[in-house]
Formats: structure tokens, C-alpha cells, sequence
């Protein structure tokens, strides 16, 4: 997911705020989140390659994705900052999207032997500039957000500072990202390091990395219905790579995009994708954007078109309960997989070196193409063959 970031030709609109979707029963979800296909963890999908031969090079970043492009973390010595007490605000523990992360996020930061707490937004982003202030009054010296734009807790993320309190985001964009517009001033006192230049790139090459999973798949003719939820600037980002690597491959477009909201999980967008297949006989993909999704509406509806079986279906996040829809060839053909309580643990360890007045360590993240012959366990969750956890508490320097 990452290296030189691609150009970005996202329409810059404020959004309320990034990606922090629902899970398995909840309710909204996702992220996702990602990296560009030039990159140092993902493979070079800046490469330039006419479009007729475009198919050999995805096959070739397919076959890259399905060993990993997880990498160790920097292993030099960072030792922990002492007596640190810090908060780690949630966007949602109801979503494993949010959960998992946060939940990592804790486990690491008591494992580096600070006091840490953790807030929960319930899902609802107008409580984050309060949680800020009370994590703020609270007296701590760290704060984790997870999926909360820096526009929307810009006045919070002022006064942290004005009392040195170190900021540092899980998949959240700062207020200077072009997506809000120009003249925006950076807060955030740090973001994790994926190896690229930006969450951004990350993003994007993250998408463009399922797109070569479908250009592969469909043997170089993709016809794609993209299923986006608009809402959340993560996906925006996701989408534009999707988009700019697909349009490499001379005999591949997107038939139809369809937008959706968070509120529209379940009946209301089962509808949805069931009307856009049905109106698309020619569609031989999917694109989803989050677990949520394929669960709450687009894998049941891909199973009763009947057209599961010429139907490639690239998931979202590849949570347990996802990898159970490819495990039962269920409406989804394959996800890409990020480790989101790696990225927890490396939101901890970029806290760290702001604290040390360092700037942030690779963190080694990448990820794992999944489907029914690559990186499928048989049960339960995808555990990365990387022991990060092992290897972030050596760079502190504890046990």
C-alpha cells in the first residue's frame, strides 16, 4: 500500500470525519485502510506499463500480496518514556473497525508501563471534541484518536497543544490533507509511519492493490460495480486508487458506482446492491468498501442474483466474521488485509517517539491478499506470521 504517493484528484469537500465502522452485529463500520501501490511494503503499481499489458503486471502484485507485504518493525532501540499517562479515544467499540485497533492501542500502552484509559465515542463523532477536553483536563500527557478527522476536534487539538500534550491519530487525516482544502494547519503531533509518505498514499495505494486483485481475477476485462460510502474520507481515498490503477487496464471500467450511508446497512442496501447487479448483467465484479457492508446487504444480495459464481467479489477489511462469507462462498471472493491491532500497537509506539522528540519508527504494516487458496485460516481471524508485538516491546525495552 505505499511508497511514492499517486497524484490525488479527490474532490476536496469537508467531510465529518474518517472510518470508524461497524463490525460483526453492530451496525456501521470499516476501514480500511491502506497504502499506494508505488511503496516500499506494497507492490509498484506506479510502474508504467501500457494497458494492454497491465494484466501480467497486477498478476504479478497479486502474487506479491499473497506472500504479505507485512514487514518487521524498526527495530532500534526507542526505550519507553516513563510515567506517561495517556487516553485513547475510540470512535466506536460497538465496530471491530474501531475495537480492535483501540483495544490494541491499550494493551500496548500498558505493555510500555503507562497509565492509559479509554473513551468510546459510541459511534457518534459529536462527542469526540468533548472527549478531548476531558481526556485533556484529566491531566494526561498522550491521547490516541481512532478515526477522527483533525477538522472536527481542530479547537481540542489547539488547546492539547497550547499544554504540550503529544496528539497522535489511528487512520484519521490532519487539517492541512488537500481532501479539506487549502490553508489548513497541521495538529496532529505525529502519524503512524506506513512506510510512504502519508496516510493518504496508503489509502490510496491500499485500493489500488484491489483493483489488481480484480484486473488479475477477470483476466484483464473487469466490468465493476464500486460500492462507496462518500461519507468517510478514508474511502474516498481508497476509492481514487481503486479507480486510477483500474484505468491502467485498457479493458477494464467501472459500471456503475453506488453510494450508500452507514445508515443504510441491512435491508436498505441489500436493496441497493441486488438493483445495481440486476441492472448490470455485463458486471463481472464487486467492490465493497467495509465489512460492514459485505454483511449487512451486498454479499446476500451477489448470493440471490444468482450470479455469485460469475461474480468476483472484492470485500473490505477481512474481519473474522468477512473471512467466514469466503470461507462459506458467500458473496465474497477475496479481501485484502490489514492487521488493525498491529496498527494499535504502532499508534503506541508513535506516541512513544513524540514523546522522545523522535520522529516516528517504520512500523512495518502491510498487508494480506485472502481469498479461498491464499492466507485463509480455517477459523476465527487472520494472525500475521510477523510477531510485532515481541518486537515493539524489544525496541522499548521491556519485557
Amino acid at each position: 500500500m505505499h511508497t511514492v504517493q499517486q497524484p490525488r484528484d479527490v474532490q476536496a469537500r469537508r467531510l465529518r470525519r474518517r472510518l470508524p465502522l461497524l463490525g460483526a452485529s453492530a451496525a456501521l463500520v470499516a476501514l480500511a485502510a491502506c497504502g499506494s501501490s508505488n511503496n516500499s511494503t506494497g507492490s509498484s503499481s506506479s510502474s508504467s506499463s501500457s494497458g494492454a499489458d497491465y494484466l501480467a503486471t497486477a498478476q504479478q502484485h497479486v502474487t506479491q500480496d499473497y506472500q504479505s507485504t507485512n514487514k518487521e518493525p524498526d527495530s532500534t532501540s526507542r526505550p519507553a518514556a516513563k510515567g506517561k499517562k495517556i487516553v485513547v479515544i475510540s470512535s466506536g467499540q460497538a465496530g471491530l473497525s474501531a475495537s480492535v485497533p483501540s483495544d490494541a492501542a491499550v494493551e500496548a500502552a500498558k505493555a510500555a508501563g503507562w497509565q492509559v484509559t479509554l473513551y468510546d465515542e459510541k459511534l457518534d463523532p459529536s462527542t469526540a471534541p468533548g472527549l478531548v477536553r476531558q481526556a485533556i483536563a484529566a491531566g494526561v500527557d498522550g491521547i490516541i484518536v481512532d478515526a477522527t478527522d483533525c477538522p472536527l476536534i481542530k479547537g481540542p487539538l489547539q488547546e492539547a497543544a497550547a499544554k504540550s500534550i503529544k496528539v497522535v491519530s489511528i487512520y484519521s487525516f490532519d487539517c492541512n490533507d488537500p481532501i479539506f482544502g487549502a490553508g489548513g494547519q497541521p495538529l496532529f503531533s505525529a502519524a503512524i509511519n506506513f512506510g510512504v509518505s502519508d496516510v493518504d498514499a496508503f489509502t490510496e495505494s491500499y485500493g489500488a492493490e484491489q483493483a489488481d486483485a480484480v484486473i488479475a481475477a477477470t483476466k484483464g476485462h473487469a466490468r465493476v460495480i464500486l460500492f462507496n460510502d462518500l461519507e468517510f474520507t478514508v474511502l474516498r481515498y481508497t476509492a481514487q486508487g481503486f479507480k486510477s490503477e483500474l484505468a491502467k487496464c485498457s479493458d477494464c471500467k467501472v459500471v456503475d458506482e453506488v453510494d450508500f450511508k452507514a445508515a443504510d446497512l441491512g435491508p436498505t442496501l441489500q436493496q441497493k446492491a441486488a438493483s445495481a447487479v440486476l441492472q448490470h448483467p455485463e458486471a463481472n465484479a464487486v467492490k465493497i468498501p467495509y465489512t460492514a457492508a459485505s454483511l449487512l446487504g451486498i454479499a446476500t444480495a451477489v448470493v440471490s442474483s444468482g450470479k455469485a459464481s460469475s461474480l468476483y467479489v472484492m470485500g473490505g477489511e477481512g474481519f473474522a466474521p468477512e473471512l467466514d462469507l469466503i470461507r462459506a462462498g458467500h458473496g465474497v471472493n477475496a479481501v485484502n488485509i490489514i492487521a488493525s491491532d498491529w496498527v494499535g500497537w504502532a499508534a503506541v509506539d508513535t506516541l512513544n517517539s513524540a514523546f522522545l522528540g523522535k520522529p516516528p519508527s517504520v512500523s512495518g504494516i502491510g498487508w494480506a491478499l485472502a481469498d479461498s487458496g491464499h492466507n485463509l485460516p480455517a477459523s476465527g481471524a487472520y494472525v500475521p506470521s510477523v510477531d510485532f508485538k515481541s518486537a515493539y516491546k524489544k525496541a522499548w525495552g521491556v519485557s
